[in-house]
Parts: structure tokens; C-alpha cells; sequence
């Protein structure tokens, strides 16, 4: 449907217009490349206690992590046009999908590089001056690996994404209030759809990350990072 048919088809009412940004949000969130981004981050191993429920816990924070980064750019890419009448220019948007690419190729190239390198080493401590003791780590261990990436991945592509969904902002928009509403319940639809997807990724990954089910936790991310990388190339290369 055409902007100004959507336009016309839900007029004055603001409930519909904030209802199509929820849906657009929930359906934006689900495009080719965010999910494949994002399965890479919600299927790294489990260390301690390793279950679906804590996979589950896991793998949503990481989407939740990707939606917060995308929402904060959309959000200041938005009142950006409400409060100045500007536009991101295009070209932004096109060198963002090139940098969403090479981050893409880059998270994939992480994956096989783990997989590959994953050793363990013994790590001794002392505390207090007392007797010191050892304990096996994994190199890689996610007990041990602090992932701040996942919000940065998520600003790129709402960064990439931005000129489409802010599109229909302006016929949206009667007013700055409404369209920081609209902005909100879209990054809202955004969240909660990547918090599921990538939930259950994080469920799968914790049925799996037990020492018989190895190889299955290893084929799962042999493929979301074959994935990664091969759409990232494409989008590198199209942009």
C-alpha cells in the first residue's frame, strides 16, 4: 500500500496510526539480517548450570541489548526530523548497510575463530593471603567474556534502517508528541518480537550446551555463523 492510501485508508485516528507502528516494528524486526546478526550473539555457550531457561535468559538480553542500540538511533534520527524538518541523508544510510555487512562478516568470522580456538587452561588464585586454589577455565567462557557488542550492532542497523521507517513519520506526525509515540511503540514492536526470536535461539542453545549434545551446539553455530558472514558479504557488496 502506498504512503498516501495508508494516509487516507487510517486518517485522524491516532490508535491506528500507533497500532501500524507496533506492527511495523514487529515485522521490521524480523528482516533477514537482523535475525541472522542477532542468532549469533543469543548462541554462544553457556558456562556453569547450563539449561534452557538460563539459554532462554540469555539469548533475550542479547535482543534486548540489539533493540536497545536500534532503538536509541531511530529515536535520535526521529526527532531529529520532527523538531528540524531534516532527514539522515541517503547516503548514510547506504554506508551503514555496508558497515552492517562487514560487522556481519566479522561477528561469522568470530564464530568458526571461536569454534576453532576453543582450549582450556588452569587458572590459579589466591585470596587474601590465603592458600591459593585452581579451577579449569574455557577459553572463552562466557562467565568470562563480557559482550557489550550487541548494542552496537543493533545502533548500526537501526542506522542503516532508518530512512524507510522514518518515511511515514511525517504523515504520521500531527504533532512532535504523537510522533515520539509512534517512534517509542515501533522500537517497543522491535523489542519484543527480537526479545522472542532471539529467547528461543538462547532456549535451543541451552538444551544443547551440555557436554553429549556438544557437536549439535557446534553445528548450530557453524551455521548462524556461515549465515552471518554470507549475508553480510551480500549486503557489503550490494549496498
Amino acid at each position: 500500500m502506498e504512503l498516501g492510501s495508508l494516509a487516507s485508508f487510517l486518517g485522524d485516528s491516532s490508535g491506528g496510526w500507533l497500532a501500524l507502528a507496533f506492527a511495523l516494528g514487529f515485522v521490521h524486526s524480523l528482516d533477514a539480517d537482523h535475525v541472522m546478526a542477532v542468532s549469533v550473539l543469543s548462541t554462544q555457550p553457556l558456562g556453569g548450570e547450563a539449561n534452557r531457561r538460563s539459554g532462554a535468559r540469555q539469548g533475550a538480553r542479547a535482543g534486548l541489548r540489539w533493540a536497545l542500540g536500534h532503538g536509541a538511533i531511530l529515536l535520535a534520527a526521529g526527532l531529529v526530523l520532527l523538531l528540524l524538518g531534516r532527514a539522515l541523508p541517503m547516503s548514510l544510510s547506504v554506508w551503514a548497510d555496508r558497515g552492517v555487512g562487514i560487522v556481519m562478516v566479522v561477528l561469522g568470522a568470530y564464530v568458526f575463530l571461536d569454534l576453532l580456538g576453543r582450549r582450556g587452561h588452569l587458572h590459579f588464585h589466591e585470596h587474601d593471603g590465603l592458600v591459593a586454589h585452581a579451577h579449569w577455565h574455557t577459553d572463552g567462557d562466557p562467565a568470562h567474556r563480557h559482550d557489550h557488542g550487541a548494542m552496537m550492532v543493533g545502533a548500526l542497523h537501526g542506522l542503516a534502517g532508518s530512512a524507510p521507517i522514518l518515511a511515514v513519520l511525517p504523515v504520521a506526525a500531527r504533532s512532535p508528541l504523537l510522533g515520539l509515540a509512534y517512534l517509542l511503540i515501533f522500537a517497543l514492536g522491535v523489542a519484543l518480537a527480537m526479545a522472542a526470536v532471539s529467547g528461543l535461539l538462547g532456549h535451543l542453545t541451552g538444551g544443547l550446551s551440555r557436554r553429549r549434545h556438544a557437536t549439535g551446539l557446534r553445528a548450530l553455530r557453524a551455521f548462524s555463523g556461515a549465515g552471518s558472514m554470507a549475508l553480510g558479504l551480500w549486503l557489503a557488496v550490494a549496498a
